[in-house]
Parts: C-alpha cells; sequence; structure tokens
C-alpha cells in the first residue's frame, strides 16, 4: 500500500510544482526565449510556440523529479468515446479553411498540450489523490476539480507583469470556467489526451479566421453547447457512478 497523502504532503508537492514551474517557466526559459527572439529575429508567434512547448518539457521534467503524479493516459475504446472523438474532428472540419490555418492550429498546440498537462495531469491529479484518499464521493471529487481550477485560474495572475489587471482578471476567470469542461472530460475517461483534444479544439476554433460560412458558424455553436452539456451531465451522473479517473487514482493508492 502506498503512503497516504495527507494533507500536509499534498500541500507542499502542490506548492513546490507551482513554485519550480513559476521559476523555469517564467524567469528562464522567458529569458532564453526573450534572448533568441532578438538574436535570431523570431516572430512573436514561433518565439510564443518555443516558450509553451517548452513549458511542457518543464512540466514533465518537474512531475518526474519533485510530484511524481502518475499522468493516466491509456484511453478505454467505449463507444461513447469513439463518438466524442468524431465529434472532435466534425467540429474542426469546416475550420480547415481558415485563412490562418497554421497559426490556429499552432495556437491550439499551445494551450492544449502544455495547460492540460500542468492543470489536469499534475495539478488536479494532486488534489484528487488527496480528497480521494478516504474513498470515492461526487462531493469530494467536484472540490478537488474546483480547488485545481481556481488554483491554475489564480496563476494566471502572474501575467500582471506584461498585461493590465482588467485583462488579467477575465483571462482568470475565462481559464476557470473553460477548465470545468478540461476537468469534466479528463475525470470521466481517465484520459489525459480526452482533455489536449478538447482545450486544442477550443483554442483552434477561437483563433481560425476567414473559416467556411454557415458550417464554421454551426459547428461552433454545436461545440459551445456540448462544453455546458458536458460539465452538467457528468457533473449529475457522478452522483451514482465513479468516473474512470477517480477510479484509477484510487486503485493506485490501495
Amino acid at each position: 500500500m502506498q503512503q497516504t497523502m495527507t494533507f500536509k504532503k499534498m500541500a507542499i508537492l502542490t506548492l513546490s510544482f507551482l513554485a519550480l514551474d513559476l521559476l523555469v517557466q517564467h524567469v528562464l526559459v522567458y529569458q532564453a526565449v526573450n534572448w533568441a527572439f532578438y538574436q535570431f529575429g523570431l516572430d512573436q508567434f514561433t518565439a510564443q510556440f518555443i516558450s509553451k512547448m517548452t513549458e511542457l518539457l518543464v512540466v514533465l521534467g518537474i512531475n518526474a523529479l519533485v510530484t511524481k503524479q502518475k499522468i493516466y493516459m491509456k484511453p478505454r475504446f467505449t463507444w461513447w468515446e469513439g463518438a466524442y472523438w468524431l465529434f472532435m474532428v466534425a467540429v474542426v472540419i469546416p475550420f480547415l479553411s481558415a485563412d490562418n490555418l497554421l497559426e490556429s492550429l499552432g495556437t491550439g498546440l499551445m494551450g492544449g498540450f502544455p495547460e492540460e498537462f500542468f492543470a489536469r495531469a499534475v495539478l488536479m491529479g494532486l488534489f484528487l489523490t488527496y480528497v480521494l484518499r478516504t474513498g470515492y464521493s461526487r462531493h469530494n471529487l467536484v472540490k478537488g476539480i474546483l480547488y485545481a481550477d481556481l488554483a491554475f485560474a489564480l496563476m494566471h495572475f502572474t501575467n500582471l507583469s506584461h498585461a493590465p489587471l482588467s485583462y488579467v482578471i477575465v483571462q482568470s476567470v475565462l481559464a476557470f470556467v473553460a477548465g470545468l469542461a478540461y476537468s469534466a472530460i479528463y475525470v470521466q475517461t481517465g484520459n489525459i489526451w480526452s482533455a489536449v483534444g478538447l482545450h486544442f479544439v477550443d483554442d483552434f476554433v477561437l483563433t481560425a479566421n476567414g473559416a467556411m460560412g454557415d458550417w464554421s458558424l454551426y459547428a461552433n455553436m454545436a461545440f459551445s453547447y456540448f462544453k455546458i452539456v458536458l460539465v452538467i451531465a457528468l457533473f449529475l451522473y457522478w452522483k451514482k457512478h465513479e468516473p474512470e479517473l477517480a477510479r484509477r487514482i484510487r486503485q493506485k493508492n490501495d
């Protein structure tokens, strides 16, 4: 049996993870990318892409060395998860005619990969490991999701170094609201790629310009409603059914 996750241990690991990520990413990596930006004449998008992809490596490195949170990636191949991925593809197709296709695809990658491994795979994993240590309940599950989502949203206040307060507040609120859908799909499937895919599509659709007329409009509307329904339906479903991620976390701790 593995050592129980106490509040003290969870707090130390969480604060260590956040502090190290801030130090490495926002100080060391930022300085290195800023140097490369002027040294090699990089454009803004390329510099941002390099920074975000480096952030993914930083998160994985800190997790491997410090927090050691298990990241769940194995799919279950259920019919409804197959339908989920087909829907994601259907939403993307009308936007493949966007004028800025490569840029919007890159934006999707920048959001989907580093932020989901940071916020859901590691940060939420730590909170859920703690709140589910004594057994499953929807109350504890939702509490862990909200705490982790709030912590990630508040992390955006580090952007005050280069953005006005009003912008950072809006950014934090949007991160919290969107994070509920990303968290819900990861918790239900127990597969981080589901959250990465949802986040990717969200950012891709948001930044794709000049896409296929009415079809892109319908796809965007369907995707927006889907996220709302997803959160509500799963939060109700968890009252009587334990989701896959909760089951996998508890099995790891037994």
